[in-house]
């Protein structure tokens, strides 16, 4: 059996890029659901010299716009603006919405992912006034204060998903904002049955929020995964996926949403968007203190890819 046929029919696929030629591809059920990124993303496009036109679009349009936003830096924009542009570059060949980031050095800022929230809408209809904005979700950082600007973003009818998501209190508060999915990074194995455990706690809840897997290692990861909510999988996995074969029986085997091993039993409800003290103490000592030190990092390394972008718009800025 195909091993993408196998993963499509039991999870929607999105893919993890912004490449037009990679989501034209689609998959073997028709287009991709939805198309994301993140600060690395952008900067990979940005300085790929076949988006040099879209660059320069960006940088007039940002110098256009900056005076109704007087509280974001012209560097910052320019990243804000490219990152639509190749969203809605990308659009027309996907089903469902596109996903773009909030700045990551905004992440414990309520105010500032709010304000970001916002402003991406205004953004993407000054660029196309038609656009429909349900098709927008922005990624936030999964800490405290980005998960509140969550549950504020929900009230204003903009929808968010929970990134850099290591622990199921951070699952849990997502829910509680109302975000449409969450990203547990899956980068090994305890977190792997993160994303069987926090599913389940939304079914057992009657909680909406998706859970959508991503940053897997291995084409094994991704198979043990089949049968999560949504998986977000890079091109050139994807690729790699459509070559494979295995029997129905050895996939059923390898997912973990059909093995026993990781059956979840009843999770007593829990609430902390509310209760930010609960929160912080129980964060905090999750996974004793991984969770939280894994979400530093992940904040840090966006962080980088963010300031790297800016100053390569500002290069190119000064370029033209």
């Amino acid at each position: 059996m195909n091993v993408l046929k196998y993963i499509h029919s039991r999870t929607q696929i999105d893919i993890d890029s912004f490449d037009p030629e990679a989501a034209l591809k689609g998959g073997p059920y028709g287009p991709w659901n939805d198309a994301t990124s993140n600060p690395a993303e952008v900067y990979s496009q940005i300085t790929d010299p076949r988006n040099a036109t879209i660059v320069k679009k960006a940088i007039d349009i940002s110098g256009q716009i900056h005076t109704n936003f007087p509280g974001v830096s012209e560097q910052e924009l320019r990243v804000e603006v490219v990152t639509v542009l190749l969203a809605a570059r990308v659009i027309s060949f996907i089903k469902g919405a596109v996903h773009v980031m909030a700045n990551p050095c905004y992440a414990f800022s309520t105010g500032k992912v709010i304000a970001m929230g916002h402003r991406y809408n205004k953004i993407f209809l000054h660029i196309d006034p038609t656009f429909d904005t349900s098709r927008i979700i922005m990624k936030v950082p999964a800490t405290f204060e980005g998960l509140r600007a969550c549950r504020e973003l929900r009230k204003a009818g903009i929808k968010t998903l929970a990134t850099t998501v290591f622990t199921i209190e951070q699952a849990i508060t997502a829910g509680e904002a109302g975000c449409i999915s969450i990203s547990p990074y899956e980068d090994e194995s305890p977190l792997l049955g993160l994303c069987v455990k926090a599913q389940k706690y939304y079914e057992q809840h009657c909680i909406a929020t998706l859970v959508k897997a991503c940053s897997c290692m291995s084409m094994d990861e991704i198979i043990q995964l089949a049968g999560v909510a949504a998986h977000t999988i890079p091109p050139q996995d994807i690729d790699t996926l459509r070559t494979m074969h295995l029997s129905e029986a050895q996939l059923n085997s390898q997912s973990l949403f059909k093995n026993d091993a990781w059956a979840v039993g009843s999770q007593k409800r829990r609430s902390y968007i509310d209760d930010e003290v609960r929160y912080r103490v129980e964060f905090a000592a999750a996974e004793n203190g991984d969770g939280q030190a894994k979400l530093f990092q992940a904040i840090s390394m966006f962080c980088d890819f963010q300031k790297e972008a800016e100053w390569k718009m500002t290069e190119l800025t000064v370029a033209v």
